[in-house]
Protein backbone atom coordinates (compact mmCIF):
# COMPACT_ATOMS: atom_id res chain seq x y z
CA UNK A 1 0.00 0.00 0.00
CA UNK A 2 2.84 2.38 0.81
CA UNK A 3 4.62 1.54 -2.46
CA UNK A 4 1.80 2.46 -4.85
CA UNK A 5 -0.74 4.57 -2.92
CA UNK A 6 -1.58 6.90 -5.81
CA UNK A 7 -2.11 3.95 -8.15
CA UNK A 8 -4.44 2.27 -5.66
CA UNK A 9 -6.59 5.39 -5.37
CA UNK A 10 -6.75 5.83 -9.15
CA UNK A 11 -7.61 2.17 -9.70
CA UNK A 12 -10.41 2.35 -7.12
CA UNK A 13 -11.94 5.39 -8.84
CA UNK A 14 -11.68 3.79 -12.27
CA UNK A 15 -13.10 0.53 -10.93
CA UNK A 16 -16.27 2.26 -9.72
CA UNK A 17 -16.78 3.85 -13.15
CA UNK A 18 -16.14 0.59 -15.00
CA UNK A 19 -18.43 -1.32 -12.64
CA UNK A 20 -21.30 1.07 -13.37
CA UNK A 21 -20.73 0.64 -17.10
CA UNK A 22 -20.60 -3.16 -16.84
CA UNK A 23 -23.84 -3.22 -14.84
CA UNK A 24 -25.53 -1.05 -17.47
CA UNK A 25 -24.33 -3.18 -20.39
CA UNK A 26 -25.18 -6.50 -18.75
CA UNK A 27 -28.62 -5.23 -17.75
CA UNK A 28 -29.44 -4.05 -21.26
CA UNK A 29 -28.20 -7.30 -22.78
CA UNK A 30 -30.44 -9.28 -20.43
CA UNK A 31 -33.44 -7.09 -21.23
CA UNK A 32 -33.50 -5.40 -17.82
CA UNK A 33 -34.08 -1.80 -18.84
CA UNK A 34 -34.52 -0.53 -15.28
CA UNK A 35 -31.21 -2.03 -14.21
CA UNK A 36 -29.57 -0.61 -17.32
CA UNK A 37 -30.81 2.90 -16.59
CA UNK A 38 -29.64 2.63 -12.98
CA UNK A 39 -26.26 1.40 -14.24
CA UNK A 40 -25.97 4.39 -16.59
CA UNK A 41 -26.81 6.75 -13.72
CA UNK A 42 -24.11 5.22 -11.52
CA UNK A 43 -21.71 5.27 -14.46
CA UNK A 44 -22.32 8.99 -14.98
CA UNK A 45 -22.05 9.75 -11.27
CA UNK A 46 -18.79 7.79 -11.11
CA UNK A 47 -17.30 9.75 -13.99
CA UNK A 48 -18.35 13.09 -12.49
CA UNK A 49 -16.97 12.14 -9.09
CA UNK A 50 -13.67 10.89 -10.52
CA UNK A 51 -13.22 14.10 -12.52
CA UNK A 52 -14.05 16.22 -9.46
CA UNK A 53 -11.56 14.54 -7.11
CA UNK A 54 -8.81 13.55 -9.56
CA UNK A 55 -6.80 16.69 -8.79
CA UNK A 56 -6.94 15.85 -5.08
CA UNK A 57 -5.30 12.46 -5.48
CA UNK A 58 -1.84 13.75 -4.42
CA UNK A 59 -3.34 15.06 -1.17
CA UNK A 60 -5.18 11.80 -0.56
CA UNK A 61 -1.96 9.93 -1.32
CA UNK A 62 -0.05 11.94 1.27
CA UNK A 63 -2.74 11.24 3.87
CA UNK A 64 -2.75 7.53 3.07
CA UNK A 65 1.03 7.27 3.31
CA UNK A 66 1.08 9.21 6.58
CA UNK A 67 -1.66 7.10 8.15
CA UNK A 68 -0.05 3.85 7.01
CA UNK A 69 3.34 4.94 8.31
CA UNK A 70 1.87 5.92 11.67
CA UNK A 71 0.06 2.62 12.15
CA UNK A 72 3.03 0.61 10.89
CA UNK A 73 5.30 2.36 13.36
CA UNK A 74 2.83 1.81 16.20
CA UNK A 75 1.50 -1.64 15.38
CA UNK A 76 0.39 -2.10 18.97
CA UNK A 77 -2.80 -0.19 18.18
CA UNK A 78 -3.71 -3.02 15.82
CA UNK A 79 -3.37 -5.50 18.66
CA UNK A 80 -5.59 -3.32 20.85
CA UNK A 81 -8.16 -3.12 18.05
CA UNK A 82 -8.27 -6.92 17.71
CA UNK A 83 -8.64 -7.32 21.47
CA UNK A 84 -11.59 -4.95 21.47
CA UNK A 85 -13.13 -6.79 18.52
CA UNK A 86 -12.92 -9.99 20.59
CA UNK A 87 -14.57 -8.18 23.51
CA UNK A 88 -17.34 -6.94 21.23
CA UNK A 89 -17.90 -10.45 19.91
CA UNK A 90 -18.08 -11.85 23.44
CA UNK A 91 -20.53 -9.15 24.48
CA UNK A 92 -22.70 -9.90 21.44
CA UNK A 93 -22.89 -13.56 22.41
CA UNK A 94 -23.82 -12.75 26.02
CA UNK A 95 -26.39 -10.19 24.94
CA UNK A 96 -27.98 -12.58 22.44
CA UNK A 97 -28.50 -15.19 25.15
CA UNK A 98 -30.02 -12.59 27.48
CA UNK A 99 -32.23 -11.18 24.73
CA UNK A 100 -33.51 -14.63 23.78
CA UNK A 101 -34.43 -15.33 27.39
CA UNK A 102 -36.25 -12.02 27.84
CA UNK A 103 -38.05 -12.44 24.52
CA UNK A 104 -39.31 -15.90 25.45
CA UNK A 105 -40.64 -14.59 28.75
CA UNK A 106 -42.39 -11.50 27.39
CA UNK A 107 -43.53 -12.51 23.90
CA UNK A 108 -46.27 -15.10 24.19
CA UNK A 109 -48.47 -16.66 21.54
CA UNK A 110 -51.73 -18.47 22.23
CA UNK A 111 -53.88 -20.52 19.88
CA UNK A 112 -57.65 -20.38 20.28
CA UNK A 113 -59.95 -22.10 17.83
CA UNK A 114 -57.18 -22.52 15.32
CA UNK A 115 -56.31 -18.82 15.46
CA UNK A 116 -52.90 -17.85 16.83
CA UNK A 117 -52.61 -14.54 18.63
CA UNK A 118 -49.34 -13.11 19.88
CA UNK A 119 -48.89 -10.40 22.48
CA UNK A 120 -47.04 -7.22 21.60
CA UNK A 121 -43.44 -7.15 22.82
CA UNK A 122 -42.55 -4.95 25.78
CA UNK A 123 -41.05 -1.98 23.95
CA UNK A 124 -39.76 -0.45 27.18
CA UNK A 125 -37.79 -3.57 28.01
CA UNK A 126 -36.59 -3.91 24.43
CA UNK A 127 -35.39 -0.30 24.54
CA UNK A 128 -33.27 -0.97 27.61
CA UNK A 129 -31.80 -4.10 26.03
CA UNK A 130 -31.02 -2.35 22.76
CA UNK A 131 -29.42 0.61 24.54
CA UNK A 132 -27.19 -1.73 26.53
CA UNK A 133 -26.14 -3.56 23.38
CA UNK A 134 -25.41 -0.53 21.22
CA UNK A 135 -23.87 1.44 24.08
CA UNK A 136 -21.29 -1.25 24.83
CA UNK A 137 -20.35 -1.58 21.18
CA UNK A 138 -20.08 2.18 20.78
CA UNK A 139 -17.85 2.45 23.86
CA UNK A 140 -15.52 -0.27 22.59
CA UNK A 141 -15.37 1.23 19.11
CA UNK A 142 -14.83 4.80 20.29
CA UNK A 143 -12.20 3.77 22.82
CA UNK A 144 -10.11 2.33 19.98
CA UNK A 145 -10.79 5.50 17.98
CA UNK A 146 -9.47 7.70 20.79
CA UNK A 147 -6.44 5.46 21.34
CA UNK A 148 -5.52 5.63 17.65
CA UNK A 149 -6.01 9.41 17.54
CA UNK A 150 -3.80 9.93 20.58
CA UNK A 151 -1.14 7.56 19.31
CA UNK A 152 -0.96 9.13 15.86
CA UNK A 153 -0.87 12.61 17.40
CA UNK A 154 2.06 11.67 19.62
CA UNK A 155 3.83 9.98 16.70
CA UNK A 156 3.42 13.10 14.57
CA UNK A 157 5.30 15.28 17.04
CA UNK A 158 7.64 12.60 18.41
CA UNK A 159 8.18 9.90 15.76
CA UNK A 160 11.17 8.55 17.66
CA UNK A 161 8.76 7.16 20.27
CA UNK A 162 7.18 4.77 17.76
CA UNK A 163 7.12 1.08 18.59
CA UNK A 164 4.88 -1.91 19.11
CA UNK A 165 4.36 -1.10 22.79
CA UNK A 166 5.57 2.47 22.76
CA UNK A 167 4.84 5.04 25.42
CA UNK A 168 2.54 6.76 22.91
CA UNK A 169 0.29 3.70 22.71
CA UNK A 170 0.34 3.01 26.44
CA UNK A 171 -0.27 6.66 27.31
CA UNK A 172 -3.13 6.98 24.82
CA UNK A 173 -4.73 3.78 26.08
CA UNK A 174 -4.50 4.89 29.72
CA UNK A 175 -6.02 8.29 28.90
CA UNK A 176 -8.80 6.70 26.85
CA UNK A 177 -9.75 4.31 29.64
CA UNK A 178 -9.45 6.82 32.51
CA UNK A 179 -9.64 10.60 32.10
CA UNK A 180 -11.30 10.51 28.67
CA UNK A 181 -13.55 7.53 29.35
CA UNK A 182 -16.43 9.73 30.50
CA UNK A 183 -16.36 11.64 27.21
CA UNK A 184 -16.32 8.35 25.31
CA UNK A 185 -19.31 7.05 27.26
CA UNK A 186 -21.27 10.28 26.87
CA UNK A 187 -21.00 10.39 23.09
CA UNK A 188 -21.55 6.65 22.86
CA UNK A 189 -24.75 6.90 24.90
CA UNK A 190 -26.20 9.50 22.55
CA UNK A 191 -25.65 7.29 19.53
CA UNK A 192 -26.84 4.19 21.40
CA UNK A 193 -30.15 5.82 22.31
CA UNK A 194 -30.73 6.85 18.70
CA UNK A 195 -29.85 3.35 17.47
CA UNK A 196 -32.18 1.78 20.04
CA UNK A 197 -35.06 4.05 19.02
CA UNK A 198 -34.40 3.23 15.39
CA UNK A 199 -34.43 -0.48 16.17
CA UNK A 200 -37.74 -0.10 18.03
CA UNK A 201 -39.22 1.74 15.05
CA UNK A 202 -38.08 -1.09 12.80
CA UNK A 203 -39.57 -3.64 15.20
CA UNK A 204 -42.87 -1.74 15.34
CA UNK A 205 -43.02 -1.64 11.56
CA UNK A 206 -42.33 -5.38 11.36
CA UNK A 207 -45.11 -6.04 13.88
CA UNK A 208 -47.52 -3.88 11.90
CA UNK A 209 -47.88 -1.28 14.66
CA UNK A 210 -48.27 2.21 13.13
CA UNK A 211 -46.53 1.10 9.94
CA UNK A 212 -46.21 4.41 8.09
CA UNK A 213 -45.37 6.37 11.24
CA UNK A 214 -42.76 3.81 12.23
CA UNK A 215 -41.26 4.01 8.74
CA UNK A 216 -41.05 7.82 8.91
CA UNK A 217 -39.57 7.68 12.41
CA UNK A 218 -36.96 5.16 11.31
CA UNK A 219 -35.97 7.35 8.36
CA UNK A 220 -35.62 10.45 10.55
CA UNK A 221 -33.65 8.56 13.19
CA UNK A 222 -31.34 7.14 10.51
CA UNK A 223 -30.55 10.68 9.33
CA UNK A 224 -29.94 11.88 12.88
CA UNK A 225 -27.72 8.87 13.57
CA UNK A 226 -25.60 9.59 10.51
CA UNK A 227 -25.12 13.21 11.56
CA UNK A 228 -24.22 12.35 15.16
CA UNK A 229 -21.81 9.59 14.12
CA UNK A 230 -20.06 11.95 11.70
CA UNK A 231 -19.85 14.55 14.46
CA UNK A 232 -18.51 11.99 16.95
CA UNK A 233 -15.83 10.81 14.55
CA UNK A 234 -14.13 14.20 14.66
CA UNK A 235 -15.01 15.01 18.26
CA UNK A 236 -13.17 11.91 19.44
CA UNK A 237 -10.11 12.97 17.49
CA UNK A 238 -9.97 16.08 19.68
CA UNK A 239 -10.57 13.93 22.75
CA UNK A 240 -7.66 11.67 21.81
CA UNK A 241 -5.30 14.47 20.78
CA UNK A 242 -5.93 17.09 23.44
CA UNK A 243 -7.86 15.31 26.17
CA UNK A 244 -10.88 17.57 25.72
CA UNK A 245 -14.22 16.74 27.27
CA UNK A 246 -16.93 15.65 24.87
CA UNK A 247 -18.71 19.01 24.99
CA UNK A 248 -15.47 20.94 24.55
CA UNK A 249 -14.42 18.70 21.69
CA UNK A 250 -17.81 19.21 20.07
CA UNK A 251 -17.36 22.96 20.12
CA UNK A 252 -14.13 22.57 18.16
CA UNK A 253 -15.55 20.32 15.46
Amino acid sequence: MMAIPALLIKVSLIFVVVLGGVIAVMSFLSGNWVGGIIGIIFFAIGICYAMAVWSRIPFATANLVTATTAIKGNCGVTIIAYIFVALAFGWSLMWTVAFAGVWNLTYECTTTGGVTECSNPSYGLLFVLFVSYFFTHQVLQNTVHVVVAGTVGTWWFAPEEAGCCSSAIIGSFIRATTTSFGSICFGSLIVAIIQALRQLANQARAEGDAGILACIAECILACIQGIVEYFNKWAYVYVGLYGYSYIEAGKNV
